[in-house]
């Protein structure tokens, strides 16, 4: 059973002449699927969009099936781009276990070199790619603990030309040997979170697919989760006891409250330029969310799991660590937020 918000999505994709990926969807069936896949222009308010009580990235070349949710849009100025290339770690079916062999590496050198939107290619290995994974990430001791040499893929770092479509290169390499996906790094580098909110709670919406909202789902033989049961909308008692438990925490220094109205006005200004995207989304797919502010100092972890645990509470983001964890596409890289956000420094 795939969820309305699912299916619109799957409309609008559609008539924008784009193709879906399943598994960039699959968290509003299996919200338990935790593997990270983003593309930067389609994190909102607190660093990712919520839609129906779970979190949908959608975007270029995440580890999954080859068809990937593309929106068509205009050329684009140049930019970088990254080819990550297969490893026995690499994610997803694309790869299956499997490295990218040295005849496959050339040929695709050769491929990308004569691709007409290409200016210049260049390869990173996996030990330069450790190096500047480390120094981008020096704050963040438990990332660095996470993640060693062999999780990084080697890649073709490739700069476009002027008029370049990213969405078109990136059709282009559907499908090609090695490749584990393709990360658009401009984008990653423009984006920049709407909320200042140390911490965002969003509560359940109705028929949530969230586990916390109380769905549950099944595990069909291919490995794709559906759900047998949808969540229930946070109560007005809960979100009084929620906002009570907020009350008294010594940590935080002010909080607001967005109704999803307030949600849905910002998510529209927020893609204001993205119609068929706009036309997807409606009030009702926005959750009710709490934006806290932490004192100077104070430690985020304690907060995070008490909130986690209160009845009404579908999903409690720590801004700073799961932009963290989107940065970290950036390397190819995509790991499971209960290991490396629990709000713990």
């Amino acid at each position: 059973m795939s969820s309305p918000v699912e299916d619109r999505l799957r409309e609008a994709l559609a008539e924008a002449g784009a193709s879906l990926d399943e598994s960039a969807l699959r968290p509003l069936r299996a919200p338990e699927r935790r593997r990270f896949q983003v593309d930067f222009r389609l994190l909102a308010a607190a660093g990712v969009v919520v839609v129906a009580g779970a979190t949908v990235a959608v975007g270029l070349g995440g580890p999954g099936n080859e068809d990937r949710a593309v929106v068509a849009s205009p050329p684009s100025p140049p930019t970088e781009m990254a080819v990550f290339l297969c490893t026995p770690a690499s994610p997803g079916p694309s790869c299956q276990g499997r490295a990218i062999t040295p005849s496959q590496t050339k040929a695709l050198e050769i491929r990308l070199k004569g691709l007409p939107q290409v200016e210049t290619v260049a390869f990173i290995d996996q030990a330069t790619a450790y190096e500047g994974f480390r120094k981008t990430f020096a704050h963040n001791r438990k990332l660095l603990d996470e993640v060693k040499i062999a999780d990084l893929p080697p890649s073709f770092r490739l700069k476009t030309r002027p008029g370049a479509d990213p969405v078109q290169l990136d059709k282009s390499l559907r499908g090609v040997a090695g490749i584990q996906n393709i990360a658009d790094l401009g984008a990653a580098a423009k984006w920049e979170p709407s909320s200042t909110a140390d911490i965002s709670v969003f509560l359940c919406n109705k028929d949530s697919a969230v586990p916390e909202c109380g769905a549950e789902h099944e595990t069909r033989d291919n490995g794709d989760q559906w759900i047998t049961k949808e969540g229930k909308e946070t109560t007005m008692a809960q979100r009084k006891a929620i906002r009570a438990k907020i009350d008294e925490m010594p940590e935080v220094k002010s909080y607001v409250f967005e109704d999803r109205k307030t949600v849905y006005e910002n998510f529209r200004s927020e893609y204001a330029d993205n119609e068929r995207l706009l036309a997807a989304t409606k009030v009702a797919d926005m959750p009710e969310v709490f934006r806290i502010e932490l004192k100077e100092e104070s430690a985020e972890g304690d907060v995070v799991k008490e909130l986690r645990r209160q009845p009404g509470v579908g999903r409690v983001v720590y801004s700073p660590c799961l932009f963290d964890l989107a940065l970290a596409g950036r390397f190819g890289v995509f790991l499971e937020d209960d290991k490396v956000c629990t709000g713990d420094k």
